[in-house]
């Protein structure tokens, strides 16, 4: 059977193959080659940004385990904590595929200074704070903090109107958005302070939808006897969203007591999920393929050194209120499979980027990043090997001075492909290029 006939046009052969094979062939190539297809002609422009090739691309990128690790840094010297000023307006990006980072320059606003950070589907809000006049640090001053969205794929930046809890900075920030709608919320948790005198809300939330700001309802219900009970103040330690509802882990300062809630936002009530988590540091909650799970370090005693410490993930069975273990890592296994290029400094400071599920829920891997160094590494549970993927961009940092921040999203070539993109799409930067 004779194959498909090709016609010359301007000097490119072109298919005659069916437009659901074309879109297949090209969703096989890299966003950079796909950026560069645009131009061959218009039917492949117009092939590259339609809807069904844009749905045809992220079905196979979730195929292909496909994602995208956001990082940027900060400087760190008490009592202040912002962007290095050498990479404001810097945001770097690793594709966990291709193992090939990728950097978007955008604008920045020089009025103000980002405190944090907090990102979902590629929206990132920063929080941020007026420079102060001079340098150094002015503890009279009252503290003045609002929230600034952008797009770093769009290059959009805009400002949120500000919260009534605007005087002081919130213990943790968590955006939930949805990327078809563009619809968004920021949720804003302070210190609870069930024990103070005073009790304040603890819980703004703002809808993108109505541009306003609400203050969660503090509707504890029969676990406010409890709450109460505590003899020390109440601080929020990691947050996601995960069906439709806020589920945050809380723990008492000086005690041990770390404990499970969810904040229903339809009902907009607190409830308790699990009163006794384990005992653990730097536990962070992580949603991925559906499931929620939290990522902590323990140890038989708070003292020991850290070739006993265990890094350990446990899925939260919601519905059972049970733990289910995923993994355990010993500290030492991942300092020995790095070939010891993991310091002491660095050991407590890894975070979940993401976790690679069988089909039969069971962990196969899990891609771990080091807030003290910027290191990515994949860990083969299976295995129990470590792939160390390529040093970032943003150059090697004092441990003592800087820390990094990064997030796991997927790379959507809507905002890259789409025909009225207001910029260019990211470029691939040799390391020598970006510092």
């Amino acid at each position: 059977m004779a194959g498909p006939s090709l016609s010359l046009i301007h000097g490119v052969q072109q298919s005659n193959l069916p437009l659901e094979v074309m879109e297949r062939v090209l969703s096989l190539l890299p966003l950079p080659v796909l950026c560069r297809m645009r131009t061959v002609c218009k039917e492949w422009n117009h092939i590259i940004c339609s809807s069904s090739f844009h749905d045809c691309y992220e079905q196979t990128l979730e195929e292909r385990g496909h994602g995208v690790c956001f990082l940027t840094r900060f400087v760190s010297s008490y009592p202040n904590k912002k962007i290095d000023r050498s990479v404001r307006g810097t945001t770097c990006f690793l594709d966990l595929e291709e193992r090939r980072w990728y950097l978007i320059k955008g604008s920045v606003d020089q009025g103000f200074e980002t405190k944090g950070v907090a990102m979902s589907d590629g929206l990132v809000a920063e929080i941020c704070c007026p420079v102060p006049p001079k340098e150094g640090y002015n503890h009279g001053a009252r503290t003045v903090c609002c929230i600034q969205m952008s797009d770093p794929i769009l290059k959009m930046r805009w400002r949120l109107d500000p919260c009534p809890n605007e005087s002081k900075l919130p213990y943790l920030v968590v955006v939930a958005a949805d990327r078809g709608s563009r619809v968004f919320r920021v949720f804003e948790i302070d210190n609870p302070g069930f024990r103070e005198i005073g009790f304040h809300r603890c819980l703004w939330i703002y809808e993108s939808s109505t541009n306003k700001w609400r203050w969660a309802s503090q509707k504890l219900g029969c676990l406010e006897a409890n709450m109460l009970a505590i003899p020390h103040k109440i601080y929020p330690r990691s947050a996601v969203v995960f069906q439709q509802g806020l589920y945050a882990i809380f723990t008492a300062k000086l005690s041990l007591w770390r404990f499970l809630m969810l904040y229903d936002i339809e009902k907009d009530t607190w409830s308790m999920v699990l009163e006794d988590l384990p005992t653990a540091i730097c536990e962070e909650l992580v949603v991925s393929s559906g499931k929620l799970f939290m990522l902590f370090w323990r140890s038989a005693s708070f003292c020991s050194s850290s070739s006993s410490m265990m890094l350990e993930m446990v899925e939260i069975q919601v519905s059972e209120k049970t733990l289910r273990s995923v993994f355990q890592i010993p500290a030492s296994t991942l300092s020995h499979s790095c070939g010891g290029q993991i310091s002491y400094y660095e050991w407590s400071d890894f975070t979940c980027l993401a976790l690679r599920l069988n089909s039969d829920s069971s962990c196969s891997s899990v891609v771990l990043f080091s807030k003290s160094s910027g290191k990515v590494i994949i860990y083969n549970v299976v295995s129990a090997t470590v792939d160390i993927l390529p040093e970032h961009p943003l150059g090697k940092s004092d441990a003592l001075n800087h820390e990094y921040w990064a997030s796991h999203q997927n790379l959507y070539v809507r905002d890259i492909l789409q025909k009225d993109a207001q910029s260019h799409p990211p470029v691939y930067m040799p390391k020598e290029q970006l510092i």
